[in-house]
């Protein structure tokens, strides 16, 4: 038996079981790349209402309170056209971070999902960035190398442990690219931890702060 014409109508809306969103997104993906010593970054996510009637967005929730998102209108006529822009607090972050913003609108269900992969440039490898002593073991100094990435001077001032179960010291091999860090426990007769801070000032006058990591267990 053939369907009706009111049938076949009645499948347009649907794609495979799923019903068509009104707001047609470019992506609902990006990849993002901050430069060296950046403290902010900006993007945005583009979308279309491709349905017959007004779609009004009702909110807009991120995964953390580095992010923030805005769209740039709050009801959308049929076929116009929208953005939800990101921006991200960078402060002294760094390495690769996922962000997650949903979007709400008065036409869906659920909310919609986007998606910001952050990539933040290390200032300076610390290798290895976290050293050990094995509990009742020798308490021998170890060494922290640091290394400034490529097109960056980072001086180095001084280094603050978080406790004075350790000793610290920060040698200069080249001003402004390569140091050293010295570390070592008074001893090694009970666990312990701290992070050392690095204070470093970059070419640009701005601060920077980096840190390592040493254990007893």
């Amino acid at each position: 038996m053939k369907c009706p014409l009111l049938c076949l109508l009645a499948l347009l809306p649907f794609t495979a079981g799923v019903p068509l969103l009104a707001l047609d997104w470019k992506t609902q993906q990006l990849s993002l790349k901050a430069a060296p010593l950046q403290k902010s970054a900006e993007t945005f996510f583009e979308f279309t209402n491709t349905s017959s009637k007004a779609v009004t967005i009702l909110g807009i929730n991120t995964s953390c309170d580095c992010t923030e998102a805005t769209p740039s209108a709050q009801t959308f006529a049929p076929g116009a056209s929208g953005r939800i822009i990101a921006h991200f607090s960078l402060g002294d972050r760094q390495g690769t971070y996922e962000r997650s913003i949903t979007v709400t609108t008065d036409e869906a269900k659920e909310p919609v999902s986007l998606h910001v992969q952050l990539e933040v440039p290390e200032l300076a490898s610390l290798t290895p960035r976290s050293v050990e002593w094995k509990l009742h073991g020798p308490a021998e100094s170890q060494v922290v190398d640091i290394r400034v990435a490529e097109g960056l001077e980072l001086t180095f001032s001084s280094v603050q442990p978080t406790s004075d179960f350790f000793t610290s010291r920060l040698e200069t091999i080249t001003e402004g690219r390569h140091y050293r860090l010295h570390l070592a426990p008074h001893h090694t007769r009970e666990t312990a931890n701290a992070a050392f801070r690095l204070y470093a000032k970059a070419g640009t006058g701005q601060d920077v702060v980096l840190s390592a990591y040493g254990n007893v267990r």
